[in-house]
């Protein structure tokens, strides 16, 4: 079984010492993937594939993301719920390592999350609006 590590985008400073701290106590191997790893496959990232020398020389994206690999079971919540439990906001764009995204990219996850979580707002807000209107 491979240690269980979460991969950080966009955090530095207090925020980055905060997550590292929750991660490192539950036993998670943090990652603060800098921004020239960017098109490296996450899978390369988690220790799953040979890296490339290939450098990503872009801008990046804004906002912070996570990916969670290797969790067994109950971690995941633990993991969230700690974020909770010390006052921290949550990380909006996450997600788990699979097999499909552990062949795409830090800019192809992070365009599939981003997609993903307006899809989510938006539903939210009908939802929402649905139940004010009657």
């Amino acid at each position: 079984m491979n240690q269980a590590m979460v991969l950080c985008y966009n955090m530095e400073g207090e925020r980055a010492d905060q997550v590292r701290a929750l991660a490192e106590s539950l036993n998670i191997q943090p990652f603060l993937v800098p921004r020239e790893a960017y098109l490296q496959k996450i899978g390369a990232l988690c220790g799953l594939a040979e890296p490339t020398t290939e450098a990503y020389q872009g801008d990046g994206f804004e906002g912070e993301m996570m990916l969670m690999a290797f969790f067994e079971k109950g971690l995941l919540t633990k993991f969230l719920d700690g974020f909770r439990e010390r006052g921290m906001p949550p990380v909006p764009l996450k997600a788990m390592l699979t097999e499909k995204n552990s062949q795409w990219n830090s800019m192809a996850l992070q365009a599939e999350l981003l997609d993903e979580y307006e899809r989510f707002k938006m539903l939210h807000q009908m939802t929402k609006k649905a139940k004010s209107e009657r």
